[in-house]
């Protein structure tokens, strides 16, 4: 859908189609940010096997920890978008209200000092590669 029809669409009111654009907007500005996850997981994925293969496969099962909280992300932002799209039939929505009535609430960050369970989750994990990382690195100053 085009801005043209979308503007027109809010002019006359149609709710239906100026909700479905809005959709579709915040749909893309997810995919614009996952798309760089995704490049920059391709880039680590790279380095993960020449490490694996100098190192062993220690280095992989931390990453592991990061890529299992990369998913639960991910899937979060998926349902939110299938949620919030006005085509999604109703019994989809209520599977997912489902599932993610099961799941921690990590979609926003409410930046407060103290981090919530899954920022504290993602620390633990990077703090876990930087302590296996750094002796191995101690030719490096930083």
């Amino acid at each position: 859908m085009g801005i043209r029809n979308v503007i027109t669409a809010r002019r006359r009111g149609d709710k239906d189609v100026s909700r479905a654009a809005e959709v579709y907007g915040t749909s893309k500005a997810y995919q614009a940010r996952w798309d760089k996850v995704h490049t920059e997981r391709t880039s680590l994925y790279a380095d993960l096997l020449e490490a694996e293969a100098i190192w062993g496969i220690e280095l992989k099962d931390l990453f592991k920890k990061v890529f299992d909280l990369e998913h639960e992300l991910f899937t979060r932002i998926r349902h939110y978008i299938e949620l919030i799209n006005p085509e999604t039939k109703e019994a989809s929505k209520e599977a997912i209200r489902k599932i993610d009535g099961k799941a921690r609430d990590i979609m926003y960050d409410d930046l407060s000092e103290e981090p919530d369970e899954y920022k504290q989750d993602l620390i633990s994990a990077i703090e876990a590669i930087e302590r296996y990382l750094k002796p191995k690195l101690s030719h490096e100053k930083v």
